[in-house]
Formats: C-alpha cells, structure tokens, sequence
C-alpha cells in the first residue's frame, strides 16, 4: 500500500474515533420550565397558608447545605456535568443553574403542594 493510502485510512479512523460535537442544549433549564406552570396554580391555593418566613428559612438553608455538598462532590469527581446540557456558567466547578434554580424551586414546590392537598381537605371537611 502506497504511504497515501495509509494516511488516508489512518486520518479516517482517526475522525470515526474521536467523539462527535455535540450540539449545545442548555436541557437542564428548558426541562425545568414546565414545573414553573404548575406552580402558578399551586401558589394561588396556597398563599394563603403559606408562612414565607419558614419557606425563606427553610431556601437559604437548603441553598447552603446542598451547595457545599455539591462542591465537595464536584472537587471528588463524583458529580459530573455535560456542559453541553448546563448554561456554561459554574461557581466554584457547580452549574450556576442548580443553585438559582434547583436548590429553592423543589423544596417550595413540595410545601405549596402540602399546602394545597391540606387545604383542599379542610374545605372538603368543613363543607359536610
């Protein structure tokens, strides 16, 4: 085989070994936003129960415990991100989007859901 041809041969597998660029998709965020819709409904049956003080004591400490978590997992290697899936942006190797999003939103979401299965069944109590 002429050197050519082996270069060739060399350079196209090469090319079919080295991983595919992957198109940039923030999906960690876009998956997200349809829970923001169930929440609007959620809030407005609950806002009335609802203690803000608790539910921002109960944020900032959430924020605090699961972010030094997260540091400590990113700095061992055992949490890994696609930053083809994430915004871009980390602080301290953590996805900025976990800290402004996850770490409030699903604690929130699951005392406005209490709240609102608690008030339905104290209305449906109080109407029989």
């Amino acid at each position: 085989m002429p050197e050519e041809e082996i270069k060739e041969k060399q350079d196209e597998n090469k090319a079919a070994a080295a991983p595919k660029e992957q198109k940039r998709w923030p999906a960690t965020v876009i998956l997200a936003a349809p829970f923001f819709l169930i929440v609007v409904p959620f809030y407005k049956a609950a806002k009335e129960t609802l203690n803000w003080y608790a539910a921002i004591a109960m944020i900032i400490t959430f924020e605090i415990l699961m972010f030094a978590c997260e540091i400590m997992s990113v700095s061992r290697g055992h949490w890994v991100w696609n930053p083809n899936r994430t915004v871009g942006q980390t602080i301290f190797g953590v996805p900025i989007e976990e800290p402004l999003l996850y770490y409030w939103f699903p604690p929130l979401f699951v005392v406005l859901l209490m709240l609102v299965i608690e008030n339905y069944f104290k209305k449906r109590d109080s109407g029989k």
